[in-house]
């Protein structure tokens, strides 16, 4: 095969290559914008934590979780939160919520963990625009490095 050839085949090749790197980086990016989160005070978490996100689909449905970033200083079960959510159009909704946790370190050699807890079902953000969800312990919260909502769609 003459040397031309296998320089064209090359360069085809890492063209190819770069596409799907490319590919997999818009994928990835994607997905990790379906969480937002925000860091708290880490030794006693009590003040409102603010999550933004930008809607542009107002048809899909989305699973919201609440997820907390946690350090081996987190020992919670049972937390009590005030949720607010502000739509584009300012139109205001607060609950108080109670949410169980798996916190158990035993047999972890981590760090820091991040918890998932199951907040709302079949949410359909209805208007464009920036949504603010702000969320609030009832009582402070030891050992939570960041705090924020995963937006999961169905």
């Amino acid at each position: 095969m003459p040397k031309f050839a296998q320089i064209s085949i090359i360069k085809s090749m890492r063209l190819v290559l770069y596409c799907v790197a490319v590919l997999l980086f818009v994928q990835c990016s994607k997905a990790d914008l379906a969480v937002s989160m925000t860091d708290v005070n880490i030794n006693s978490w009590y003040e409102t934590a603010t999550i933004e996100r930008i809607n542009e689909d107002t048809e899909s449905l989305y699973d919201l979780n609440i997820v907390l970033h946690v350090n081996n200083n987190f020992h919670s079960e049972d937390i009590e939160f005030e949720v607010v959510m502000t739509s584009p159009d300012a139109v205001r909704h607060t609950e108080r919520i109670a949410l169980s946790c798996d916190s158990s370190w035993e047999g972890s050699t981590a760090h820091s963990n991040d918890i998932e807890i199951p907040y709302r079902r079949d949410v359909r953000l209805s208007t464009e625009g920036q949504y603010t969800f702000s969320l609030r312990p009832l009582t402070p919260l030891e050992g939570v490095e960041a705090a924020g909502i995963h937006f999961q769609k169905q």
